[in-house]
């Protein structure tokens, strides 16, 4: 006979913090040197902050679900 075995296993990844970097190019012509045209920037959850949603989720989803308090927390994520 012929076929497979399949056999799944549950693993963990532990949480991992990435740095997203937004390039957004600025463009203009030489024929107008003080004109440039640049797209706008994606709103985010906290103007000119630096967390993403996903951040946000996990910190509430540990502060309230888990009943994680913010500075366990900061002493978690840092190991």
């Amino acid at each position: 006979m012929t076929g497979e075995d399949v056999a799944e296993r549950l693993g963990v990844v532990p949480t991992t913090f990435r740095v997203l970097v937004t390039r957004r190019p600025r463009l203009g012509r030489r024929a107008c040197k003080s004109r440039f045209v640049q797209a706008r920037a994606r709103a985010r959850v906290v103007d000119g902050g630096i967390p993403t949603e996903a951040l946000i989720a996990q910190v509430l989803v540990a502060k309230y679900a888990d009943h994680l308090p913010l500075y366990r927390q900061a002493q978690i994520y840092p190991r």
